[in-house]
């Protein structure tokens, strides 16, 4: 039996816009809150609704049984935030979220992540150190390294 076709569904324009941003962008830095653990909805929506086949990765052409993907030569960099304290989303929960975004998500559709930024507990921060995580971001954004 043959395969369909990729139908892809039309986007709304804001997705559109970040599907365009993706063609043309070298580095692409992810900042999303840790939400009871995995991604927000919306978060993990703007995934399952952009990164589709045919754009993102084409399953009809496989290497080591893995889909083709379609975004390859560009760089990821991954910033979480959380009231998680870095202690226990290390070792009580194997910061279970960074395989899930750094290997099931970005590696899958070719975008290569080469850092991760863990900002937290945000909850109870100081102002001060909002001023350095937001310094150091605008720095992670200029950068792809």
């Amino acid at each position: 039996m043959a395969r369909p076709a990729f139908a892809i569904p039309a986007l709304e324009p804001d997705l559109e816009t970040f599907r365009e941003d993706l063609l043309w962008a070298e580095h692409v830095v992810l900042v999303t809150p840790m939400w009871w653990g995995g991604l927000p909805a919306k978060t993990k929506g703007l995934f399952d609704r952009t990164l589709l086949p045919g754009f993102a990765f084409d399953p009809r052409q496989r290497r080591m049984a893995l889909p083709t993907p379609l975004l390859s030569g560009r760089t990821a960099h991954f910033m979480l935030t959380s009231d998680t304290p870095a202690w226990a989303f290390l070792l009580m929960y194997g910061c279970a979220l960074k395989p899930q975004v750094h290997r099931q998500i970005l590696s899958f559709v070719g975008l290569k992540p080469l850092r991760h930024t863990y900002f937290s507990p945000v909850e109870h921060s100081t102002p001060e150190l909002r001023a350095r995580w937001l310094a150091d971001t605008r720095l992670f954004g200029t950068r792809a390294d």
